[in-house]
């Protein structure tokens, strides 16, 4: 009989049974070489080689556990039942769905699960499967717990790198089966499901064969949880070398930074050191130190106790300044004299520092020209805030009446300070005598505040001169300070009381009352400051007890002469008396002259020169210019060379011995009725 094909490629005569088993044998072979059955059997192929290489590196020993160990590691179930989920081998494509979502949901951490499985049902890392109740830690998080490769942490690793394998096993095998079976159904959805399990599966035996590994090499815990966590999150392991290497557990690289950082650092330190010492000597270098006083030569022998006394140290003097300052408040201290409080125009502290008994210079417009007059600073250096001038009236005084006539609170004025050397510390001597008379208290005032606020333990002697008891100048306060501090004394005298209730001494300094206010006075360091003729009389009286010169420091001051009041006030100083020592003659004195000139070589001006005339008085006369400020001999600003001629000085204190043999002279105080030279 022969057999005859159909459209369907069987034969015509086939049984019906026999066409049905044909056309099923068909169906299936098209669906096993379809394109995704494909790739799928390729997947399960390279799966078995993965189950066959990880078995193979894998020691039989890890997986030789005793029965009594299982039992142990799983200790918190209950239960007797395989966990996991049941294997249907029904081939029907219902059991196959059903067996994927059991899986599935027993697997409920998805991809990511794996990594951190849970191990047991009570807290803590003791499980291999299932999810770890509330509190738990995952396998590789549970490694942190464990800082060194100890025998626990040993056992603990192995038995769950161990159980992780064999769960990883037993999914890919049972997935095996799933596959298969959505393979023979032609279902790609389930193929794919079971795909991502056999993925899980792998991880699982994958993580565990890893820990194996790691704890052949005796890796610490924290480094296998670090090593593990690196590789699923595709980071570069590089960190692992660096904990390996360097010094308590930093690299070598951490350590180089950290010492260049530190070294940066220490080279700044050493700079800025530098830097501040470099400072501090610019600022020695440019900060004139105090010329010590250059007394008189005497024949009179020292006391005993002044040569036992420490040598005489002077602080260098601050430096000057120049700038505003602003009148806070205007004190009222006599019917004539005034204090004027000045102050930082922003109230923040005194830009310079000073010494006690250093005076200031203010510089005022009056009538179209500058006025330059010296005042000595009355408040302590002590306070930082603000200093004090305390300034008399002078009938023609320009700069004084213009002060007391039309200064006011809130008023800007030009001031120049410190400057000048009649100063104490407290550190040039063992006690001060401190002799005063008039407006000639405000160095000595300032002295006094000065070391009461520093809290001087030696004696503190004031002997004070005034005309009448209205004219006492500082009278509460110098009273208060000697009643607060016991190693202060105050004497004052006046000329007249003019009516005044006056129940202390009347007349003037003479050796009496200088002995029996201080009686031992020839041990002191004596400070003398007021007119002229009150320190001429108060010299000789000091001459009288025997006292050397050069325990006496004086600053002169003089107010202006009687006569109109000019422009510029009249810097002809008073003269009615001559002091102990004979007058400064630079050369030998020629002859009056009723026609004497000066001549100026370096501007090449020369002019008619009075007797009573001074060099400075000439110069401006004729336009050349001679820096000075207080035009009394103090300051030493005026100073220039007498190259021809010969000089009388009234007030000579500012220079020095070299500088009078030098042929130097004070411009404000020179007068000569001869022809002079000056460099200038």
């Amino acid at each position: 009989m022969k057999w005859m094909p159909n459209e369907k490629g069987l034969p015509t005569s086939m049984s019906r049974g026999k066409k049905r088993d044909v056309l099923e044998s068909n169906r299936l072979h098209a669906t096993l070489h379809s394109p995704c059955i494909f790739g799928c059997r390729i997947a399960m192929k390279v799966t078995s080689l993965i189950m066959v290489m990880i078995m193979g590196i894998t020691p039989s020993s890890v997986f030789a556990l005793s029965p009594a160990e299982h039992a142990a590691h799983h200790q918190s179930s209950n239960s007797t039942t395989s966990t996991l989920p049941p294997i249907s081998t029904t081939p029907t494509p219902t059991n196959a769905t059903t067996q994927s979502s059991e899986h599935a949901a027993h697997h409920k951490g998805g991809a990511g699960g794996n990594m951190m499985a849970p191990s047991s049902a009570k807290p803590g890392p003791a499980g291999c499967c299932g999810e770890m109740a509330t509190g738990g830690k995952p396998f590789y998080a549970s490694l942190m717990d464990f800082p060194e490769l100890t025998d626990e942490a040993r056992q603990y690793i192995r038995n769950e790198a161990v159980a992780r394998l064999g769960l990883g096993v037993q999914i890919i095998t049972a997935i095996q089966t799933e596959l298969h079976r959505a393979l023979s159904t032609n279902d790609p959805a389930a193929a794919q499901t079971a795909l991502k399990q056999v993925r899980e599966g792998l991880s699982f035996a994958a993580s565990g064969a890893s820990a194996l590994q790691a704890l052949n090499e005796t890796q610490p815990p924290p480094q296998i949880a670090l090593t593990w966590f690196k590789r699923e999150m595709n980071i570069e392991d590089n960190m692992g070398n660096e904990m390996n290497g360097g010094f308590r557990d930093l690299s070598w690289l951490h350590w180089m930074v950290m010492f260049l950082l530190v070294a940066a650092l220490m080279m700044a330190l050493l700079v800025q050191r530098a830097r501040h010492r470099r400072i501090n000597s610019l600022i020695q270098r440019l900060t004139p130190g105090s010329e010590p006083v250059k007394p008189s030569t005497s024949n009179s022998p020292k006391p005993p106790e002044l040569e036992a006394s420490p040598p005489k140290t002077e602080p260098p003097a601050p430096i000057r300044w120049s700038g505003i300052l602003r009148t806070t408040a205007i004190f009222d201290e006599t019917p004539n004299v005034k204090t004027f409080r000045l102050m930082e125009p922003n109230l923040g502290q005194i830009p310079f520092t000073f010494l006690p008994g250093q005076y200031a210079t203010i510089t005022s417009v009056i009538n179209g020209q500058k006025i330059r007059r010296c005042y000595t600073i009355s408040s302590s250096p002590t306070q930082h805030d603000y200093i004090e001038l305390t300034v008399k009236r002078e009938q023609y005084g320009v700069e004084s009446r213009h002060l007391h006539d039309h200064i006011n609170t809130g008023d800007l004025l030009e001031v120049s300070a410190p400057a000048g050397e009649f100063f104490f510390t407290g550190k040039e001597a063992n006690g001060i005598v401190l002799i005063a008379g008039g407006v000639g208290i405000t160095p000595m005032m300032s002295v006094l505040r000065y070391l009461t606020d520093r809290s001087y333990p030696k004696d503190i002697h004031l002997l004070y001169a005034a005309n009448s008891p209205t004219d006492i100048i500082f009278r509460e306060e110098c009273t208060h300070l000697a009643r607060r501090h016991p190693n202060v004394s105050v004497d004052v005298i006046v000329q007249t009381t003019n009516g005044a209730d006056w129940t202390g001494p009347v007349g003037f300094i003479t050796p009496d009352f200088i002995e029996k206010a201080i009686p031992d006075i020839v041990h002191h360091r004596i400070h003398l400051c007021g007119p002229v003729p009150m320190m001429d009389a108060v010299k000789a009286a000091l001459l009288q007890l025997k006292i050397p010169s050069e325990q006496v420091k004086t600053e002169h001051f003089a107010p202006p002469k009687g006569g109109p009041v000019f422009t510029t006030e009249p810097p002809i100083f008073s003269s009615t008396a001559k002091t102990p020592e004979a007058p400064t003659d630079v050369s030998p004195m020629m002859p009056p002259s009723a026609h004497a000139t000066i001549n100026f070589s370096k501007s090449n001006k020369s002019g008619p020169l009075a007797p009573n005339q001074s060099v400075l008085e000439a110069a401006e006369a004729l336009g050349v210019f001679i820096d000075f400020e207080c035009r009394t001999g103090i300051c030493g600003r005026c100073k220039v060379h007498l190259l021809e001629g010969s000089v009388n000085m009234e007030v000579d204190d500012a220079l020095s011995t070299d500088e009078k043999a030098a042929g130097v002279i004070l411009a404000c105080q020179a007068k000569s009725p001869s022809d002079l030279v000056v460099e200038a």
